[in-house]
């Protein structure tokens, strides 16, 4: 079944489990490389989400 698309803040928490895991070594070598593809496509998404909204801004702020 596939991940439903998490939310920005969601994105983030996940990436931080990631990298603390990794940091501790608490991670196999052989979860390494699909926890990385994960955390890539989680920052992925909240650089995408940032963006929009970024966007969004300053389209409202210059039709003030």
């Amino acid at each position: 079944m596939p991940r439903t698309k998490p939310s920005y803040e969601e994105a983030v928490r996940e990436v931080e489990q990631i990298v603390a895991e990794i940091e501790r070594g608490e991670m196999d070598i052989d979860q390494l490389t699909p926890k990385l593809k994960r955390a890539q496509e989680l920052l992925a998404l909240c650089q995408s989400q940032l963006k929009k909204v970024t966007d969004d801004v300053k389209k409202l702020l210059d039709h003030e």
